[in-house]
C-alpha cells in the first residue's frame, strides 16, 4: 500500500470513528427516557466499539479489555509489548487503557447529555454497566 492510500484509509478510519459514535449517541437521545434497556445497551456497545475502531462483531464486555485491545490494533503492538512501553514511559502512572476509558467516559457523558456523577461513572467496568448507568441518569 502506498503512502496516499495509507494517508486515505487512516483518514476515513478515522471520520468513521467520530461519525458512526454521534450516530449512535443520537440514536439513544432520539429515543427518549423510557427507551427499553436492550436498545440503549446495543446503541452503546456500538458507540464504544465504534469509538476504539474495533469491530462490531467483538464481544468483550470489559471497557479496559476493549480499550487495550483497541491500542494493540491501532498501534499494530502485542498486549506484551503495549505493556512494556506503558511501564516505560509513566504518565503519572497512567496506562494508556486507563486513559483511554476515561475519554470514552467523558465522551459518553457529554455525547448522551448525562448529569456529572464521577465517582458513579469511574466505578464503570463494562458495556453493560455503562448502559445501566446511562438508563439510570437519563430517567
Amino acid at each position: 500500500m502506498e503512502i496516499g492510500e495509507r494517508r486515505e484509509l487512516v483518514a476515513r478510519l478515522l471520520a468513521a470513528s467520530k461519525e458512526e459514535p454521534l450516530a449512535e449517541a443520537e440514536a439513544i437521545n432520539a429515543a427518549g427516557t423510557d427507551a427499553p434497556f436492550e436498545y440503549v445497551e446495543a446503541h452503546l456497545r456500538r458507540y464504544v466499539l465504534a469509538k476504539y475502531m474495533l469491530p462490531q462483531d467483538c464481544e468483550e464486555d470489559n471497557i479496559l479489555a476493549l480499550a487495550r485491545l483497541s491500542l494493540e490494533i491501532t498501534l499494530k503492538l502485542d498486549g506484551n509489548a503495549l505493556r512494556e512501553l506503558d511501564q516505560a514511559t509513566p504518565c503519572n502512572q497512567a496506562k494508556s487503557e486507563i486513559t483511554k476509558k476515561v475519554l470514552l467516559l467523558y465522551a459518553v457523558q457529554r455525547d448522551l447529555h448525562l448529569p456529572e456523577d464521577p465517582p458513579a461513572l469511574s466505578a464503570v467496568q463494562t458495556v453493560t454497566e455503562l448502559a445501566r448507568y446511562v438508563c439510570a441518569r437519563r430517567k
